[in-house]
């Protein structure tokens, strides 16, 4: 990340948020963190690789999250190879009952 961020290098740090999207979407499936990192070096463009890190990430961290991802916002859903989507969430919560 450092080398990315500070040093301009086009590397991919994997984390747990690059690792989950990478495996779920089938863009890099690997068993391990570096299995998946020499995946997206090969299959990232160029022109990209400065930022796709970054991407996948925030990716990772606000659709594509680990316990409930929101498939239905979802940018790459149609090609996503994750199942079951998740959907819209369209019934509104229960309202608590009054104790008294």
């Amino acid at each position: 990340m450092v080398l990315n961020i500070f040093f301009k290098q086009p590397t991919i740090a994997v984390d747990t948020h690059l690792f989950r999207v990478s495996n779920r979407t089938g863009l890099a499936p690997a068993p391990t963190p570096l299995a998946v990192e020499q995946k997206l070096l090969k299959i990232v463009p160029e022109r990209f690789m400065l930022h796709a890190h970054h991407w996948l990430i925030l990716h990772g961290r606000y659709i594509c999250k680990a316990r409930t991802p929101e498939c239905w916002r979802c940018p790459i859903r149609e090609w996503c190879l994750y199942e079951p989507k998740t959907p819209f969430p369209n019934k509104p919560a229960k309202k608590a009952l009054p104790l008294a």
